[in-house]
């Protein structure tokens, strides 16, 4: 089992900043599955990558990003609408 150290995606202070340690059961593309060490009762739990980022213990690191497709972005022209997709 390994074991990561995942921090909320977001920076703003509105968001719960604590650093979790996560004991990794599996994983897959858009996914960890574990538990927190700080609890052996706890069920498995499931920390999406998009909300999460897997940083070092003090707190800093990379962002490890899931492979998502970006959301269409829609421009209006006059009564058309355009839906362009990037990838």
């Amino acid at each position: 089992m390994r074991i990561i150290y995942l921090k909320c995606e977001s920076d703003q202070s509105s968001f719960d900043q604590t650093v979790r340690e996560v004991a990794v059961e599996r994983e897959d593309e858009c996914n960890w599955f574990g538990k927190p060490t700080t609890d052996p009762d706890c069920p498995t739990l499931q920390w999406p990558k998009f909300a999460w980022k897997e940083v070092k213990e003090n707190g800093s690191g990379k962002r490890s990003h899931a492979r998502l497709t970006q959301a269409p972005t829609l421009t209006l022209k006059g009564e058309e609408i355009d839906a362009k997709t990037k990838l």
